[in-house]
């Protein structure tokens, strides 16, 4: 029998947790019993960053990563992870089917020693804060909770915010405190970790498409019997989409439950905040590879 632990550092009853628990079921029931799945939510075995560590050495087999996946391993091929280029998930998706997926697919396996199983939406990535931001200037001076990754900095910061690299687990407390003014997430992680208790704002800025990235330590999948292998790709592609259609629903329930709850949403001029952010992702384009600057350059002047 061959033993998967999983770890998972977002909080449990995400979308994204039910979709692995249907996984480990479908898995363990089609290869009889011969794989064998635990799954670690809740950050239990370490934050995200550790966790990528961990697949890495094998310690643990399986994962899931948002950007820092890629922001780490393969920063100068992956323009899908930063702020107010791509304008659908669809073309997120898109990009990862490509020559630029295939670069990065590369990257994560060489310098991870892991494979990348599957993709899973998250939802766009939507600004709270504690007071209405209405446009790009009012963003001047806010201090934004954002993860450890470059070119998140560089563009917030080009915004004329003050990104504030604070972990995920410490953000609650860090705007209850004043640490922080703001932070950005999909809707469902503003909801199931109760971050409109301290930012009452939601500002529709949609500023990235997010995807999980469900990934495998190669040393392990490449010891698998092929057809072990084979139940673990297509069952991960199977429940991805399944997890990809609940999403949806979900997050229009959510904002009836927010807005219910005295959330105030905020329209924005997502145009207004994509201009403005032009002069952070040209400095962040400097630092991809020639190939992807094209590529990218060719679906800005579409």
């Amino acid at each position: 029998m061959y033993t998967i632990d999983f770890a998972i550092h977002t909080s449990s009853g995400t979308n994204e947790n039910k979709t692995i628990e249907r996984f480990k079921e479908l898995v363990e029931e089609r290869s009889e019993g011969r794989i064998k799945i635990n799954l670690y939510p809740d950050a239990v075995l370490g934050t995200e960053l550790e966790n990528l560590e961990q697949v890495k050495i094998n310690e643990v087999q399986m994962s899931i990563f948002g950007d820092n996946l890629t922001g780490q391993l393969a920063p100068e091929f992956d323009p899908t992870i930063v702020p107010f280029i791509y304008k659908s998930v669809d073309d997120v998706y898109a990009v990862w089917e490509g020559e630029i997926g295939d670069l990065i697919k590369e990257a994560v396996e060489t310098r991870g020693n892991q494979y990348v199983v599957a993709l899973q939406k998250r939802g766009a990535r939507n600004l709270t804060a504690s007071k209405p931001i209405n446009t790009p200037e009012d963003l001047k001076g806010l201090k934004i909770r954002v993860p450890e990754i470059t070119s998140w900095l560089t563009v917030w910061g080009s915004l004329g915010a003050i990104p504030t690299p604070i972990a995920w687990s410490e953000t609650y407390s860090a705007l209850q405190t004043g640490v922080a003014d703001g932070q950005e997430n999909p809707i469902e992680n503003i909801y199931v970790n109760k971050i409109y208790e301290v930012n009452e704002y939601i500002m529709m800025t949609e500023h990235l498409y997010n995807v999980f990235h469900w990934t495998i330590n190669k040393d392990f999948y490449d010891s698998l019997p092929a057809d072990l292998q084979n139940i673990i790709m297509e069952t991960a592609k199977e429940v991805t989409v399944w997890g990809d259609e609940q999403l949806d629903d979900h997050e229009r329930e959510i904002i009836e439950e927010l807005e219910k709850a005295g959330v105030k949403f905020i329209e924005v001029d997502r145009e207004a905040f994509i201009e403005a952010a032009a002069s952070g992702i040209e400095e962040v384009s400097k630092t991809w590879d020639p190939r992807v600057q094209e590529l990218v350059e060719e679906y800005l002047n579409k």
